[in-house]
Parts: structure tokens; sequence; C-alpha cells
């Protein structure tokens, strides 16, 4: 497998791309009336390069910043590219967020022009300060001046920034992460190579184009290769139409896939006892042959009732509603669980799991459908090996570095931010000794990586939306009748407070009222907040003290132990709440097979 090293920026090579594959389809959407919409790279290029136009009237030149404020859609396409053909610095701005972050990072970032739709108009208006704002529309139909010829790209260098992706601060306020041309760029010719992406194949998900994932894989990675972006509008287009889009590859959230699952559990339910009955027949099997790895193992005569009889049966059923092209589910952003994994790939879908984070541009690791170990986030990229410039190692509670060991994993090579933009001093901490520390636990057997937890705080929620709870519990103890406050919500959908009530405000009333004023307090202390941070529910519990160890000596908050002494209350708050994933009980559909080939890996860890 032959990687590439770039030598052109993200503008340079997009000329080259649409070129080559100018009469390639390029992006495909269903409009309101149920038509498929479909955009060419010749058509995109001639798009991109009125929009190219657009900003050098309206003043952009190149080290200027371009902000974009939109749902998912078509139109991104063009910002990001007229962006980098004229040198300019993209930054994609998650349309959801608060005021009071919206307004920071329009300040911090100081574009240009913002660009927005009519659907975010006014939002945008109250938080642009004195910044033009632009309508995705007008940009779209401005046609060129009868004397307009497109121009080569900037020169600019591929180190430059091509892209500002702001990621939760641990102080609240987000910080706009720097990745280069060079680092996107690289990052997607390893995703490219590893995932075999073909000219006829489409990919489709649901993520944002301000996560780094969609950035990356959809805007990048697809139009180097030559392939097709399915952008369906939100997410019932995508539930509904997948198997009118026809894609090769997914690439989602763990939320994601919990409700296709769900989607087909309520089918499973909707059939007679018969059919029920089949399927149960048909999961059973095939956990009797399936492991964690790719290969079967099992009876030769139980794998041909698989092939022979269950699969065209049964399995082949489920995957139908996919659209009958699909080779794999990629999964990142958050943990996966290893249920899921499994379910999936009963019915015949490879379900991966990879890893990555903003700060790598992002993708650091993945599993493949030809060399893949279900609970482990797969083997790490070609940019971390010495041959593609690149490392990675791994530091333990003493310090000590070297990837035989348990600790946080530490990267460098192409794909490591430049740093965060007017950072400086968050940048230094994000490295040491030239190392990127990720923060987050691990370790590597037989070539695969684990992750084992994270150092610090940070809440990774199902859709991998990540946030520390510093900044929520800062803003809910603003409350008189909330002495102390822990925010949750690993794996879960939204966000809850765990509190302490000041018993003198509360005197004498019930705990159905305590809990209902609590709860309207929290609401309006945390209105501010991203959609994302606001806590959905609060759960009242004793006072946290030293002498139960939930309070430090000096009162801060001991995390894992209000978790462990109050383990029950909690997930009976959590289940009442919907969070069926945070209190999962064991695997049940598992086979031995897959445990026992998983344990080798997973147990087998001393270090």
């Amino acid at each position: 497998m032959e990687f590439r090293t770039p030598n052109k920026n993200l503008g340079q090579n997009f000329k080259i791309w649409a070129e080559k594959f100018s009469k390639n389809t390029a992006l495909i959407q269903l409009n309101e009336y149920n038509e498929m919409i479909q955009t060419s790279y010749w058509q995109l290029k001639a798009d991109v390069d009125a929009w190219v136009e657009y900003f050098r009237k309206n003043g952009v030149e190149p080290g200027d910043r371009v902000a974009m404020v939109a749902a998912k859609c078509p139109g991104h396409f063009r910002f990001f590219y007229a962006c980098w053909t004229m040198g300019a610095i993209a930054v994609s701005i998650c349309e959801s967020l608060g005021d009071k972050e919206m307004s920071f990072i329009i300040k911090d970032s100081s574009p240009k022009i913002l660009i927005t739709d009519k659907q975010f108009l006014k939002k945008v208006e109250s938080n642009a300060q004195e910044i033009k704002i632009v309508i995705i529309d007008d940009i779209a139909t401005a046609p060129a001046t009868p004397d307009f010829k497109p121009q080569e790209a900037a020169e600019t260098s591929e180190g430059e920034t091509a892209a500002l992706i702001y990621t939760s601060g641990s102080t609240g306020m987000p910080k706009g992460v720097m990745l280069s041309h060079k680092a996107i760029l690289v990052n997607a010719d390893n995703a490219l190579r590893v995932f075999q992406l073909k000219p006829t194949d489409r990919l489709i998900s649901i993520l944002p184009y301000w996560h780094a994932y969609a950035l990356t894989c959809e805007i990048a990675c697809v139009p180097m290769g030559g392939g097709i972006v399915a952008v369906a509008r939100d997410m019932k287009d995508f539930k509904k139409n997948i198997a009118t889009y026809k894609p090769a590859f997914m690439i989602v959230v763990p939320r994601v896939i919990e409700l296709l699952k769900t989607s087909i559990d309520k089918k499973i339910e909707t059939m007679p006892p018969k059919a029920r009955v089949l399927i149960e027949k048909a999961i059973y099997n095939a956990s009797r042959i399936f492991t964690a790895r790719p290969k079967l193992d099992g009876g030769i005569l139980r794998i041909f009732t698989h092939h022979l009889f269950y699969d065209p049966l049964v399995f082949r059923k489920f995957r139908a509603p996919f659209g009958g092209a699909l080779r794999c589910i990629v999964s990142g952003g958050a943990p996966l669980d290893l249920e899921l994994q499994i379910f999936f790939k009963y019915l015949g879908i490879p379900l991966l799991q990879g890893y990555g984070l903003t700060e790598a541009s992002p993708i650091v690791s993945s599993n493949t459908e030809e060399d893949h170990l279900l609970g482990s986030i797969g083997k790490v990229f070609h940019w971390l090996t010495p041959e593609g410039g690149g490392d990675y190692t791994f530091k333990d509670e003493n310090g000590n570095m070297g990837k035989n060991l348990h600790g946080q994993l530490m990267l460098k090579g192409d794909c490591v931010m430049k740093g965060y933009w007017h950072h400086t001093d968050a940048s230094a901490k994000s490295f040491e000794d030239g190392w990127l520390n990720t923060g987050d636990v691990a370790y590597e057997k037989d070539g695969f990586l684990f992750i084992d937890g994270r150092k610090g705080n940070m809440i990774v929620l199902i859709g991998g939306e990540k946030l520390h709870p510093e900044h929520v519990e800062d803003a809910i103890k603003g409350s008189p009748l909330i002495t102390e406050a822990m925010v949750i919500g690993e794996k879960c959908k939204n966000v809850y407070a765990l509190v302490n009530v000041n018993k003198d405000a509360v005197k004498g009333l019930p705990d159905d009222e305590v809990r209902a004023k609590v709860k309207a307090d929290v609401q309006e202390l945390s209105k501010h907040l991203a959609a994302y941070q606001k806590p959905k529910d609060v759960l009242v519990l004793p006072d946290f003290s030293i002498d139960e160890g939930t309070l430090t000596a000096t009162l801060k908050v001991r995390r894992h132990k209000i978790n462990e002494i109050h383990k029950d209350k909690i997930e009976e708050f959590l289940k009442s709440n919907g969070e069926e994933i945070a209190t999962k009980r064991e695997v049940e559909i598992a086979s031995s097979k897959i445990l026992e080939s998983l344990a080798d890996a997973t147990l087998g860890n001393n270090n």
C-alpha cells in the first residue's frame, strides 16, 4: 500500500482531483420532493470558482478567516474549497451553540465574512458583532462576471493553517485547533488507502462539518479518490433513505448506531413468533462461529449453515435497508459498545471502531474489514509509523515512556495540529517534548490499540460531543439552592447534574418540590450553554463529605467515589431518563468465541 506525502495545498489538490474526475458525480442529495440532485466534479469546481470570485470581491485575502454557520449541506464543499483555493482559513461553526460560545468563536476567529442560511440568520446576527454576514444562496446564485476567468489556487504552503476547528475548553470557552493543509491531506490519504475507497463508492454520514472526522473523511478523502458524498439533509433523511443513497461506507458516532439498532429491534418485535424464533436461532448459530477477528471458527457444519441458510434467509433481509452496497460502518468520536459491534457482525455488516481526536486531524487508528479485533480501536495509521515520519508511545504514571507500557497515548507526526489559535499557553500544555499528549490512557496488544479510560474529567456523549464538566458545574452552582454539583453523561445521550441542596433554603418542602425547584434553577442557569451541555435532569444526593470520601481535603468532588457509593441510584436515575447504554448489562448476544478471542488481547495486558 503506497502512501503519499502532499507537496501542494488543498486548493491546488482539489483542482487536480476535479480535472481528473471531472465527469464523475461528486455530491448527491435528495431534495424535499425526493428527487436525487447530483453535482459533478466539474460543476463543483465551477461553483467553487464562483465562490472564490465572490470572496475576492468582498475583500477576502490569503490568511483571512472565513466562517460558516449552517446545517450540513453541499454548500460546505464550496465553502471549504473556495477558502483553500485562495489561501483563506475555513472556520465551520456549530449552528446549535449557545449565544455565549458562538459569540466567543466569532470574536476569537475574527472572520472577514460570515456565511449562514436563512434558518440561522437571526441567531448569527445577534452574535456577529460588526462582521459582514452573507446568505449562502446569495453566493450560489451570484453569476460570475463576463470576463471572469478561474484563477489558479494560491501558492499557500501546505504547512499553513487550512482550518480552525473549535473544541471544548477546560475553562469553558472553546479553543480553535489549527490544522494545516498537509495534516488534513496526509490523514485523508491514509484513510483513502486503508479503506480502499474507489471512484464509484458512495459515503454517507450525518456528522457536521465542524467535526474533524467529517471534514477529513468527506470534504478531503472522498474527492481525493473521486468518490461520491451523499449529503443527507437531516437524521430523518439519513434513516429513511439509506437504501436510496446506496452507500459503500458510513461514518458515524455511536449514537447513530444506537438508533439503527433500535429500529431493527422494533422491527423484530412486530414479527410473528415463528419469525422471531428463526432469528434467535440464526443469532445463536452465528454466536458459535464468529470471533473477535475476521476468521470464522466453530465447525464446518455451522459455518455452512450460516452461509447457506441463516444468512440468506435472515441476515440478508436486515442488510437490505442499507442499500446493498455497504462494505462497512466506521464509528468514531466516542467509545463504541461491544454488544453493537457483535450484533452488526452477525448481520454481515462490519461495524468498525476507530479512534482519533481533533488535534490529530483526526484519525489515529482504525479497524478494517480485513484486519480487525472487536473491542479495540484498531491499528495506528501510517502517519504514526517511522516510515510515515511519525511515532506513538505510552506514558505511564511514573513518567516512563514506551510502547510496552500502559499509559497516556502520545503522538507525533504530520497530522498533529499546529497549536491552538490565540492560545499558546494551552498549546504548550498539550505538548511534552514534541509529543502530543492525547489524555487518553491506552495500551497495545498484538498491534491493536485499546483505550482504557481518560486522564482528566472530559465527558464524551454517545453522539461524540465532548465537554468539560467543570464549566457546566460552575454555571449551575450559581443557584442559591445548590451547594455542590457533579455533572455526568459519559456514553449518554445527554448530560445530567448530581447535586447537593442547601437544607436551609428548602426547609419544609417535600422532595418532589425541592427537585422541581432545583431543576428549574439548573435549566435557567444553563440556558446560555450549547444544547449538549445543558443538563436534562437533576438527581439530589446526600451531601458529599470528606469523611465519606466524596470530597477531598480541599473540598473538591471525588467523581469516582461518588459514582461508586451512589452507583445504584445513578443507574436507576439514568434508566428513568432513557439512558439504556449507560447501564448496559453484560453482553447477552456475545458468543464465547468472540469473548474468548478477545480475552487474549485485553486480559493479556499486564503492564
